[in-house]
């Protein structure tokens, strides 16, 4: 996959034998996951690592998980840095690999194979081309590199993607403008399509914001960067979010926001369609509940929809659906 998230689930796996149950539990920790996305997410995410030879699969067919396509194995295995190594040696290395002057790489290291690149192409204009298109050049596997992008290097800004002429390509985030005069209007960010598509079609005629994004349900984080192309175009610094009035709806929406702050971005919730489906909808029992997150508590402060936390608290909930066509018509 092309996310960071792969060099994230790496670093939380344990050494020895991890089983799936908890491998499904670290991967809700470090990845926002689509929904009906997530064995693919996982496999894909796996077999990076395993590529990259950090992990290792069961061989035998009873160890793995058949009950869905694609098949997922019961049980990874991440071995401990054998004591027997073997180190690469009198490498002088690149300028832009400097920091590693002082440490000993394994012979294997996927460093060396990025040194040997820096310094073939040295002389050459190198064109800006996406991360996995560079990791095929590079180590002759596409996923290679979406492995290393978590290593402490990358993390810690000791080299960047830019040092290796590549970007990372985000989702594509589906959106709609708004009708002509909408421009300077903020954007809304619409957490599921039903709904995406409703609020779509009531601001081609109704011009209340500048565009309409879909936020991929609780893959939401995970399309961040594919909107900030979009908020960028407009000029806008500021985006609003709507979703279902639940304890996990919010925290979504915390989870979007912590993002959106990083890239100088901010989100705020729409307090026109919450206070919609709260005055027409109905109550439902809620699968989620509790205390919320602190950043889902600012996100609800903000907005003046204090009565949110109480609801939450009797694991109650209002679906965004009670928006629909004709109450929005008329609210």
């Amino acid at each position: 996959m092309q996310r960071p998230e792969t060099g994230r689930l790496l670093e939380a796996l344990p050494y020895g034998k991890t089983m799936l149950d908890k491998i499904w539990m670290i991967l809700s920790e470090v990845a926002t996951v689509p929904p009906g996305e997530q064995r693919t997410l996982l496999r894909s995410m796996l077999d990076a690592i395993k590529d990259a030879e950090f992990i290792e699969f069961p061989r035998m067919t009873t160890s793995w998980d058949r009950s869905a396509l694609p098949h997922l194995p019961k049980w990874i295995n991440r071995p401990r840095t054998k004591v027997v190594r073997q180190y690469a040696e009198h490498v002088i290395w690149s300028p832009e690999l400097s920091f590693l002057s002082s440490k000993k790489e394994l012979a294997d290291s996927p460093w060396l194979k990025i040194d040997k690149w820096l310094k073939e192409t040295r002389n050459f204009i190198r064109d800006s081309v996406p991360v996995r298109e560079r990791s095929l050049e590079i180590f002759g596997d596409e996923k290679m590199l979406d492995a290393l992008i978590g290593a402490q290097a990358f993390k810690s800004s000791l080299i960047t993607l830019d040092a290796l002429s590549c970007y990372y390509v985000p989702e594509p985030a589906a959106w709609e403008r708004g009708p002509l005069g909408s421009e300077k209007l903020p954007g809304v960010c619409i957490e599921n399509s039903t709904t995406y598509d409703v609020v779509k079609r009531f601001n081609r005629e109704a011009g209340i914001w500048g565009f309409v994004v879909y936020g991929r349900g609780n893959g939401f984080a995970s399309v961040v960067e594919g909107i900030l192309p979009i908020m960028e175009e407009f000029g806008h610094s500021r985006i609003l979010y709507f979703g279902d009035a639940d304890h996990e709806g919010l925290e979504i929406a915390a989870r979007g926001a912590r993002k959106f702050s990083a890239a100088g971005r901010e989100l705020e919730l729409e307090v026109r369609l919450y206070r919609l489906i709260l005055e027409c909808g109905k109550f439902a029992e809620s699968k989620t509940g509790g205390v919320l997150s602190p950043g889902a508590t600012d996100l609800i402060r903000k907005a003046d929809l204090n009565e949110l936390p109480g609801i939450f608290l009797q694991h109650l909930r209002v679906s965004q659906e009670w928006a629909g066509y004709r109450r929005l018509k008329r609210y």
